[in-house]
């Protein structure tokens, strides 16, 4: 029953107000409310300085920030998550303000990161779709600062896509298995909307599988393969593979993991990287990533060959809600100085 207060009562007597357009008011109220309800706001800010030696050849792409303190993003994302129902939807919609580039290519801009909406379908147990603009299906790392281990991303990252527009399918098969299809924009850059090839469609496969504890001491292993097909003019395919090895050692963790980039005029890109951590104790956690290969252009960067890059650094508690890393990096290539970065960073998260 709709319930309202002696004032309102008074003005509908008076004939100021109609009693349907104060239920309608409520209403339109309680669907705000409800909506405001289902709606989370989260975030973070990224801060860093960053040291270099100031004679490598930028391989890694972080002189370019060096020796000076740097605002890198402020990251704002609108959420409801996905429900259980058997048509449940949810949605993302994230920002970036700050010099760092994502889509537009422009410093010091407000950029729509990504925006998609969460269906799903009562297809056997549950097809969830993706629509929108979305985080790719290959890498390791992210392009958000608070999903990897280093600040410094590493040379896997430079040779991926980070987004696509259009739409993505998953399927859970069983515990252990799942699999994703999708077909975006055939574009190899991040801007929405853009298509390289008059309309033509990339096509996205991604499949997930984890070994049963039952096979011994390879139970635990987690297998992961992530592909980008015929994106771009030239039909750029990306193939991305990632093991993650179960350690008998508590806190440790090792991973591997490889980019392939198949290119126009036999350009390929390939680049392999190993990542460790281990937990010190509750607090600080070191990481450790070796990466090697050669790009020849594929993916739109500059060609090496004999590359090799080493990181090392701990991430530290210090602060609630607070990332502090500090961290070092060696890169080089053949023909190409040395780039030697020293790094600090702090994310606060919200």
């Amino acid at each position: 029953m709709m319930k309202m207060n002696k004032w309102t009562m008074a003005l509908a007597a008076a004939g100021v107000v109609s009693l349907s357009s104060v239920a309608q008011a409520q209403e339109a109220a309680a669907g705000a409310d409800a909506l405001a309800a289902s709606t989370t706001l989260s975030g973070y800010v990224s801060t860093s300085y960053t040291l270099a030696d100031g004679s490598g050849g930028n391989i890694a792409k972080t002189n370019e920030d060096s020796d000076k303190f740097k605002l890198d993003t402020v990251s704002l994302t609108l959420a409801s998550a996905q429900g259980a129902g058997e048509y449940a939807t949810g949605y993302t919609v994230q920002f970036w303000a700050g010099p760092d580039d994502q889509s537009t290519g422009t410093d010091d801009d407000v950029e729509l990161v990504q925006a998609n909406i969460d269906l799903r379908l009562p297809v056997g147990n549950g097809l969830d779709l993706k629509v929108g603009q979305f985080g790719t299906v290959v890498g390791y790392e992210t392009y958000d600062y608070t999903n990897n281990a280093f600040f410094q991303r590493g040379l896997g990252f430079s040779v991926e896509p980070t987004h696509h527009t259009g739409l993505l399918a998953s399927y859970q098969l069983s515990d252990d298995l799942s699999i994703s299809l999708g077909a975006v924009n055939d574009t190899t850059s991040n801007l929405t909307n853009n298509s390289a090839d008059n309309g033509s469609a990339a096509f996205l496969t991604s499949v997930s599988y984890t070994v049963s504890d039952s096979a011994g001491l390879l139970g635990g292993t987690t297998l992961y393969y992530g592909g980008v097909h015929g994106a771009g003019a030239s039909d750029v395919d990306t193939h991305y593979l990632q093991v993650g090895l179960p350690v008998p050692v508590e806190g440790l963790s090792l991973d591997f993991a490889a980019d392939w980039v198949d290119g126009a005029n036999s350009a390929d890109d390939e680049i392999y990287q190993v990542y460790a951590s281990y937990a010190l104790n509750e607090k600080a956690t070191l990481n450790a990533r070796y990466e090697w290969g050669s790009t020849d252009g594929a993916a739109g960067g500059t060609a090496y060959t004999g590359l090799e890059s080493v990181a090392v650094g701990v991430t530290y508690d210090l602060w609630e809600n607070v990332i502090s890393r500090v961290e070092y990096m060696t890169t080089s290539a053949d023909s190409v100085n040395d780039d030697d970065t020293l790094a600090f960073n702090l994310v606060y998260s919200f």
